[in-house]
């Protein structure tokens, strides 16, 4: 028999997960295909995570409608962390005679080689890759062709359906109608059952109490108090910049979350982001923490907004063309009330009068720091330094244009 696995958080399960599964089965001839939530992890609330009987009992309803998808909750009853190997190994176990087909989305693919024993992993199992966003077969096939060689991968140039599930748990946070999304057998269960509700005026997922809870259990006290100190200062930078103050604080608060795990617990989460590392990052220790911190929060609290991750992702580096919140929890974590190196002061100043030209001056200060200690320089650090330094140009011969137009 043909035998797939799709792995996920399915939270909620929604039509475009289902017509992803329905698809594969269709195009790639499948006997059976498992899906398979992930467990769900103690530090998320239920207003952000449904609990695991809960995601598995929408799995089943939403499948229901195809006999040939089936439900299992190996990753949830497993003791040990879900990397994908280990659930290949299992289903090779279950069926040794037959082959086996692993389906991944499209951004799945793109950071493949970057998961744990990847190559393994293909040399087990045909990599099916079924679009989520629309447009992007060029690239999707391209990088299966990179990966050719590890292994059989199969891409599907069916039309995707783009639903994400963040935005689903939003609109049932804030009373909106979601039942277009979803199975209605599941819109009925989340409805009788409660999930993803929320007291106020849709706040979802971030909830900075509980996270300050957890922080000063796994934080120095020295650690946490920057951490608070950071969370403040971007709420203020937010406030100035017209960014949103409650998701700022939300970012800085958490920047530092892996800082002080233990090496090998950090390189693991590194080496498990799917993050494009570059060898200057996998070199020195220091950077690790902001890769392994983005990862951390999306995996163990559930967090999917992808500025709040990318912010914490490159507190440590920076890079070009960063959003304005990414600006903001970089500079937040060099001014912090704590902080004491000479010229901090001007670098608050100038924080609050000229951010961008605080962020040339910011990458500046930071490449002094790491020649001065002998280092390496990340590129993305090096090219964040150069794009600030165009941009201040760009924004100096504008104004001399104009005023030359006057």
């Amino acid at each position: 028999m043909k035998i797939g696995i799709y792995g996920g958080s399915f939270n909620p399960v929604h039509n475009g997960h289902i017509h992803l599964a329905n698809t594969a089965v269709e195009e790639f001839g499948l006997d059976r295909l498992y899906l398979l939530p992930s467990k769900k992890s103690p530090h998320r609330s239920s207003a952000e995570y449904a609990p695991d009987e809960d995601r598995l009992e929408m799995l089943r309803l939403a499948a229901k409608a195809n006999d040939k998808l089936f439900v299992s909750d190996y990753e949830i009853k497993s003791d040990r962390v879900s990397y994908t190997i280990y659930t290949v190994e299992h289903f090779r176990s279950v069926f040794p005679d037959d082959e086996l087909f692993l389906l991944v989305g499209s951004d799945m693919l793109l950071s493949f080689d970057t998961w744990y024993h990847f190559e393994e992993i293909l040399a087990n199992v045909t990599l099916c890759v079924v679009s989520r966003e629309s447009g992007d077969i060029g690239q999707l096939k391209k990088k299966a062709e990179e990966l050719g060689k590890f292994g059989k991968i199969l891409v599907s140039e069916a039309a995707p359906t783009v639903i994400s599930s963040t935005e689903v748990r939003k609109k049932i946070a804030k009373n909106k109608d979601f039942s277009c999304y979803l199975d209605e057998n599941v819109v009925q269960y989340i409805r009788l059952k409660g999930l993803y509700s929320v007291r106020g005026e849709g706040k979802l997922l971030y909830n900075p109490d509980e996270k300050k809870k957890y922080l000063k259990n796994c934080l120095s006290a020295k650690r946490f108090t920057h951490s608070m100190n950071v969370a403040a200062e971007c709420r203020k930078l937010a406030e100035k910049y017209g960014e949103d103050p409650d998701k700022a604080y939300f970012a800085g608060l958490l920047h530092d979350i892996c800082k002080e795990m233990p090496d090998d617990v950090q390189k693991e989460l590194v080496m498990s982001s799917g993050y494009t590392v570059c060898r200057e990052e996998l070199e020195t220790r220091s950077l690790w923490h902001g890769i392994a911190g983005a990862f951390f929060i999306k995996k163990e609290f559930g967090v999917e907004d992808i500025d709040i991750l990318n912010s914490i992702r490159f507190h440590t580096v920076g890079r070009a063309g960063m959003s304005r919140l990414e600006e903001i929890v970089y500079m937040g974590d060099l001014i912090s009330a704590e902080r004491d190196y000479k010229d901090v002061d001007k670098m608050r100043k100038l924080a609050y009068a000229d951010l961008n030209a605080a962020m040339r001056e910011a990458f500046a200060f930071s490449m002094k720091s790491v020649i001065k200690k002998g280092g390496v320089i990340p590129i993305c650090t090096a090219e964040g330094y150069n794009f600030y330094t165009r941009l201040l140009k760009e924004e100096k011969n504008d104004s001399n244009l104009k005023r030359g137009l006057k």
